[in-house]
């Protein structure tokens, strides 16, 4: 990109970014604790203070030290512990949270932990950038960074300390490198794939998906020119992996080093035991109405397109279309590195019973952005290309652009509420959607400036170590039979819908008069609802009036 006029697709991309990492602090700034962030937070602090990395069951530990590395500038309570090999995940967490609510520091530890997640999905904006230029141009390239941006999901999800922005980072990255070995096939370049592979694989367990996929392109690629050397550059490849994350756990923990014979370190390993066990379980869930236990395949196109912004839905859906248009060469290229990771992930993702939200696709969103873009430029090109057609690209490239406009509006309209941002028309969001695509706990602020002054019954969902002695003037409405409410309730989308789904069942049979945050809802009830109404299967719209009533 050498003049002016070829620099201006990665000049706007870096002017959006830019705007989105003001919304992403803000609301970073405004969401309470979610409800894994504590844990993540509390066990960063562990390997990094205490070189213990076996606080958190979900390994492996990069993206929360990384995290955690702006926090220590905030002095954060770390609380006591002889033994930091015994620390349970849950309690510790808990105490962690209850040690900064005492001293008063959990929105600034909290606001802390969220900067290297934000950078990160602006990250992976500008990997993607590099993606798109590499198979179809700069204009590719901004087209492929701009879809990730136009999008309330990313931004509701990109602004907290969690493991999938990372993750998304890391496969983003993995595909890039693969795209450039495979353009280059020297040895320079696959030492660098074999470090982005490891990125992938030091995010999250499932970054092994990643790992096989890459190491399977390589073998192929080189296929013919002779058995021996494919198999030597996989090696090669694969090695670096292996020593990348031996290297992370070595740094963290010196003491491991008496582990390496093994072939991971040992945490790791037990990693993927705790997840195989622990996401095999049915948990459960919500959406449109539809209440289970277990997995469904169908629920992840659905809520597709409930967190999705129609615009770039259609923009995803043409780019990919649009993928036919591409140099045949390409097309191989682009199969192998983007095509591959994406169809193992997402085939892992339909097999999972835990249908927690729609967070678990969001590399292969990132990949499908990478495609859209290059396909969305091949497939104008190729139109205007012809004279028959030329009108129709020109067209197309309006369309295009109306719709990329559109899309990120709607992200800028989702602020500052943006993990609750539902599609029209699935709305009300709490009645289409729950857990994190609606509700992950990030309410308790406003819950507690709110309840102050009118002594609710509160349902709460929300991080380990947060109770109902933590909002003022809150009484536990779990437990408490209907005939003794009146006045105030507060419950968590969350709770209503699947968490304590039984408990409150009742509540669905009556309409909330306000939500806050867009994930806790208010109810008003001028009597006590003892002969309330059967059960709902979703809650009820927005009451008309200031007093909740029946359906």
């Amino acid at each position: 990109m050498r003049t002016w006029a070829s620099r201006l697709p990665l000049v706007i991309l870096a002017i959006m970014t830019t705007a989105f990492l003001a919304l992403g602090v803000a609301e970073a700034w405004s969401d309470s604790p979610t409800f894994d962030e504590p844990v993540y937070v509390s066990s960063g602090a562990a390997a990094v203070l205490h070189h213990d990395v076996t606080v958190n069951e979900e390994h492996p530990p990069l993206a929360k030290v990384l995290a955690v590395l702006p926090v220590l500038l905030t002095h954060p309570v770390v609380p006591g512990n002889g033994r930091w090999s015994g620390n349970d995940e849950y309690s510790y967490g808990a105490r962690f949270v209850a040690a900064q609510l005492a001293a008063g520091k959990l929105r600034r530890v909290t606001f802390a932990s969220r900067l290297v997640p934000l950078t990160e999905t602006a990250g992976v904006a500008f990997v993607l950038f590099a993606i798109g230029s590499e198979l179809s141009g700069a204009v590719a390239g901004a087209l492929a960074g701009l879809l990730w941006l136009a999008s309330p999901f990313v931004l509701g999800i990109g602004h907290l300390d969690g493991t999938d922005i990372p993750f998304a980072l890391g496969v983003a990255l993995s595909s890039w490198a693969v795209l450039r070995w495979l353009r280059w096939r020297d040895t320079r370049r696959l030492a660098w794939l074999g470090l982005a592979l490891a990125a992938a694989a030091e995010t999250q367990v499932t970054g092994l998906l990643v790992v096989a996929s890459g190491l399977v392109v390589v073998v192929a690629a080189q296929w013919r020119a002779g058995i021996r050397g494919a198999l030597a550059r996989a090696g090669l490849a694969a090695l670096i992996v292996w020593a990348a994350v031996w290297a992370v756990y070595l740094v963290l923990d010196p003491a491991m080093v008496r582990q390496l014979p093994l072939l991971a370190p040992r945490p790791y390993l037990d990693g993927i035991s705790y997840l195989s066990v622990h996401d095999a379980s049915g948990s459960a869930a919500y959406i449109a109405g539809i209440a289970y236990t277990g997995g469904r395949w169908w629920y992840w196109p659905l809520s597709l397109a409930i967190k999705w912004p129609e615009a770039g839905l259609l923009l995803l859906i043409a780019g990919a279309i649009g993928c036919r248009w591409l140099p045949r060469d390409l097309r191989r290229r682009a199969g192998a590195a983007l095509g591959a990771p994406a169809v193992l992930l997402t085939a892992f993702t339909l097999t999972m019973p835990k249908d927690v939200g729609l967070r678990y696709l969001l590399p292969v969103l990132a990949l499908g952005a990478a495609a859209a873009g290059s396909g969305l430029v091949a497939a104008g090109t190729a139109l205007r290309g012809e004279d028959r057609r030329a009108g129709a690209g020109r067209v197309a490239g309006a369309v295009t652009a109306v719709l990329l406009v559109v899309a990120l509006v709607s992200t800028a309209a989702s602020f500052p509420d943006s993990i609750a941002w539902t599609t029209w028309p699935f709305q009300p969001n709490y009645a289409v959607a729950t857990d994190s695509d609606v509700d992950w706990g990030q309410g308790l602020y406003a819950l507690r400036s709110w309840s102050a002054s009118r002594d609710p019954w509160v349902g709460y969902f929300g991080p380990r170590g947060i109770t109902t002695a933590d909002i003022p003037g809150a009484r536990p409405l779990l437990g408490t039979a209907p005939g003794r409410i009146s006045g105030w309730v507060a419950v968590s989308v969350t709770a209503l819908n699947s968490a304590n789904r039984s408990a409150v069942s009742w509540l669905r049979g009556w309409c909330p008069v306000a939500i806050l945050a867009g994930s806790v809802l208010i109810y008003h009830f001028s009597r006590t609802p003892a002969a309330s109404p059967a059960p709902a299967a979703r809650p009820a719209p927005l009451c008309p009036g200031q007093w909740s009533s029946a359906r």
